[in-house]
């Protein structure tokens, strides 16, 4: 089942650098989150590339 989630983030620069490079390193911030579960990497990191799509588009 898929639901759609919006929000919306007031931001200054520096949070926006930060969330930035979690979403260019969203490999390094799975293994950070779950080091020892492999399959909740994986949704990590597709999570982070679907946010980053999201903000890019």
């Amino acid at each position: 089942m898929t639901t759609r989630t919006a929000f919306a983030l007031d931001l200054n620069e520096n949070d926006r650098d930060a969330l930035r490079t979690l979403l260019d390193h969203p490999v390094a911030v799975a293994k950070a989150a779950a080091p020892s579960d492999p399959r909740e990497q994986a949704r990590i990191i597709d999570l982070l590339a679907e946010i980053k799509a999201q903000l890019s588009g």
